[in-house]
Formats: C-alpha cells, structure tokens, sequence
C-alpha cells in the first residue's frame, strides 16, 4: 500500500518561534480531542512517534471521505491504518506533493523556468542551513523558494504538520490554524 500524508506547513514561522508555535498547536488539537496527547509509532519519519487520532478527529476532515471498508478504527471511525497519526516538523523542511523529472519551477518575477532537477541541490543546500534563495538564470533575480511558482504545493518551513493517511482536511480546519498561527500557511499532499 502506498502510504501518503496532508501536509500543512507555516511558511513564516522563524526558527526561534517554531518550537512555541508546535506546542501551541498540539495542546489546542489535544485538548480538542483531535489526537491523543501521548507520541506512539503511529508515523513515518525521523521524529520519536506522533500523535494518533483522538476521539475527535473526524472534526477536522471532510466528511465525505470517511466512508468505505477502511473506518473501522477504535478513533470514532476513524481509518484504521498504519501509519495513521500526526507528524510536527520543528525545523528546515520542506514539503512537497508528487514531483516528475521533467517538472519546472517558474520564476514569479519574469516567467522563465528552472528544471526542477537544477532546483534540487539548492533546496538541499536549504535544508542544511543554506540561503532561503533561488536564483532566476534570465532575469538574474533572487528570489525566496515559497515565492517561487511550483508544479504541486511545495512549502519550505521551520514549522509543519503531516497527516499521515488522514481523509482531506476540512478547509474551516486549516482556516483555523492559519488564524491561530497568524502566518500564511501552504497545503498539500504526498505519497511515498
């Protein structure tokens, strides 16, 4: 089974706040009964465990995806999978949906196009405490990798959260958490 995860990740949030801002928001989904406080093996990742679906998590999702043969959880329904629980990313990661070789990153600023295996490098430099920067090869300019227009939702982010093998999320829930977090949040989604 391919295994995939909604993403959701703060692309303002600075390295000094991410850590308050994740607590924050899991005290709030913990305290919604959206997922369970305690971290179990319920995630993929290089994190120690996540948090399972609570009691509530159905609150969060759209409704019409949570019907066929997979609900039959003990969460209220809620798909009884492995990896099933919430994933926080406190620190440089970056997020990003279902990428092909002969995929372009745009310029924003004059249209001209990298390909995205040029990108690469300069998004694992990033990950490793480079500059937050690409450079367009027409138009010379310098220009934040959330600025730039990806082919699928990609995020570059000290702060992130992965469903993992969750229904949709419910667009009032991400309304929500961008007014809480009071930044600009992107979405998607990726399979692995």
């Amino acid at each position: 089974m391919r295994e995939w995860n909604r993403w959701v990740a703060d692309v303002e949030a600075h390295q000094g706040d991410a850590p308050d801002l994740a607590r924050g928001v899991l005290r709030w989904l913990v305290d919604a009964g959206i997922v369970v406080a305690d971290r179990t093996d319920c995630v993929l990742g290089d994190v120690p465990g996540g948090y399972a679906p609570g009691p509530s998590a159905r609150t969060i999702v759209t409704g019409d995806a949570l019907t066929g043969d997979a609900l039959t959880g003990d969460a209220g329904g809620f798909p009884d999978v492995w990896p099933n629980g919430l994933e926080i990313d406190v620190g440089r990661s970056a997020f990003y949906g279902d990428v092909h070789e002969d995929d372009h990153v745009t310029c924003p600023r004059c249209g001209a196009w990298l390909p995205f295996e040029v990108v690469l490098p300069e998004v694992e430099e990033w990950l490793e405490g480079g500059p937050d920067s690409l450079v367009c090869a027409r138009c010379g300019a310098r220009t934040a990798l959330n600025d730039w227009n990806w082919p699928t939702p990609c995020a570059f982010a000290e702060l992130g959260l992965r469903f993992w093998n969750w229904p949709p999320l419910a667009d009032a829930f991400v309304a929500e958490l961008t007014r809480r977090l009071g930044h600009r949040l992107v979405r998607g989604e990726s399979g692995c």
